[in-house]
């Protein structure tokens, strides 16, 4: 339950990322989700590419960081 739970989580946070990058569009910002444990050790992180790819790994929890990063328009 508690791994359905996080990993729901996880994916909606993706769409939510997802939907803010698309809206967006390639040049605005990237954006980096960072998850900790109880402990502040970090168990995993996501992020949206300045390309909107995503990428993922490890837990997701209720614990995070978000961090955003400017995109250089392309040439």
């Amino acid at each position: 339950m508690r791994k359905t739970f996080a990993l729901g989580l996880g994916l909606a946070a993706l769409a939510v990322v997802g939907a803010a990058v698309a809206a967006i569009g390639p040049t605005g910002p990237g954006q980096i989700y960072t998850y900790y444990d109880d402990n502040g050790a970090v168990v995993g992180r996501s992020s949206i590419h300045c390309d909107g790819t995503p990428e993922a790994w490890g837990k997701f929890t209720k614990n995070y960081d978000v961090g955003y990063y400017l995109c250089d328009p392309e040439p």
